[in-house]
């Protein structure tokens, strides 16, 4: 994997490109992502003929593409007929989410549900089903040492990452920087989420993964996007956008203004701007292209978490600790309803600590171990898990803060 830059002027302007697209019919498609392209000085700014390129979509697990849970097809075929066009050699993969085994027949599975298949047929590009990784040293990280990162990223010459805009439990949004976070093989994942349970420090894990891996070019769906409880039991919303540039960073500011999020909300936005990555006030990221306030989704809906404070602090020798600690507990919990269960004990697998377990055949949840992680939530293709607060300890905090 070669090493490259991001694109961005002469004055650290980091421009990024919107252009409306109103839906998924292919030409229409085509034709937004090639002006987002053409906008930034062109698929020659990023890329050149001959080189190998991954591109590296949302997955997260197989799923229809009119759900909103992963890329849509259709916008992977245009970016990645672009760069063939370009003389690129193409390749297409991601890995799965959390609890997922990372092998050839999960991947072809997923593929398949999601329309990747199909994209790859019919452009005469590879799909990629080699499930190996290496571990890639990360001397300058602040979080990680090193990653295990799967072997196409590694073998390919850049990265052009196509990402999906979606809600997200914790981070509140997903977009392009946490869409990195599939260069992790499945199994891999859920340490991750052990060892960083602060968003804010998830964050800068995802700023530190994508300065590993470098991403030559980011290309959002926003065509439509999730809301409420993302990124995977949320509801598929039209934006009408294709987003384009060459810093993660920018494109999540923007992403955040069109779904009327303050972008300094997401633990993503505010780590970046804390490491220099972003100015302060943001000036440093310019949009061109169509008119973003007339595609701004005013009333998206957030996750349920959105308004939960993610920095409860826990030490015992502050004055307001009981406050806190049932601050803690009243912060939204997984909730699994038996009604809608199927035993398919994928929140089982995703759980990173372990701490749900299988009684008379139901998947039970022992919240004295939860984390909070909402990986089960994530993972759960039922809907059988949602996101509630623990109501006795409401009524006690309601009683010792007197609201």
């Amino acid at each position: 994997m070669k090493a490259v830059e991001k694109m961005n002027d002469d004055k650290g302007i980091k421009k990024v490109s919107v252009v409306m697209c109103e839906d998924y019919e292919r030409t229409r498609v085509e034709r937004s992502v090639r002006r987002a392209i053409d906008l930034l000085g062109g698929i020659g700014a990023f890329v050149s003929p001959g080189q190998k390129v991954l591109v590296k979509f949302n997955l997260l697990q197989g799923a229809a593409p009119e759900k909103c849970v992963t890329t849509h097809p259709e916008v992977v075929y245009a970016v990645a007929k672009v760069l063939k066009e370009h003389g690129c050699d193409v390749l297409l993969g991601d890995s799965p989410g959390s609890g997922i085994p990372y092998t050839e027949a999960n991947l072809r599975k997923a593929y398949a549900a999601s329309g990747f298949d199909r994209v790859a047929r019919e452009l005469g590009v590879r799909l990629n089903y080699d499930v190996g990784y290496h571990d890639v040293p990360a001397p300058d990280s602040k979080t990680m040492k090193q990653f295990p990162i799967i072997n196409p990223v590694l073998d390919c010459d850049t990265v052009v990452v196509v990402s999906k805009v979606k809600t997200h439990a914790s981070l509140f949004i997903s977009a392009a920087t946490k869409n990195i976070f599939g260069v992790i093989p499945g199994l891999e994942k859920p340490s991750y989420h052990v060892r960083l349970q602060d968003p804010y420090s998830f964050a800068q894990m995802l700023l530190d993964l994508n300065d590993v891996v470098k991403p030559r070019l980011q290309i959002v769906d926003a065509v439509f996007g999730m809301e409420g409880d993302g990124p995977f039991a949320g509801d598929p919303r039209k934006i009408g956008a294709i987003l384009a540039s060459g810093d993660h960073n920018a494109i999540d500011v923007v992403v955040c203004r069109l779904i009327a999020v303050e972008p300094v909300q997401s633990p993503i936005i505010a780590a970046a701007i804390e490491r220099g990555y972003l100015q302060e006030d943001l000036s440093d990221v310019s949009v061109i292209g169509d008119n973003l306030d007339r595609l701004i989704v005013r009333d998206f809906k957030r996750p349920a978490t959105y308004k939960t404070s993610q920095d409860i602090r826990r030490d015992p020798s502050n004055p307001f600790a009981k406050i806190f600690a049932l601050a803690s507990e009243y912060v939204l919990r997984p909730v699994i309803h038996e009604d809608l269960c199927v035993t398919c004990l994928k929140c089982v697998q995703s759980c990173p600590v372990k701490t749900i377990s299988v009684v008379d055949n139901k998947p039970v949840i022992d919240y004295t171990k939860c984390i909070r992680c909402y990986c089960c939530h994530e993972m759960c293709d039922s809907k059988a898990i949602s996101l509630e607060h623990n109501e006795v300890a409401g009524h006690e905090l309601a009683r010792l803060t007197g609201t």
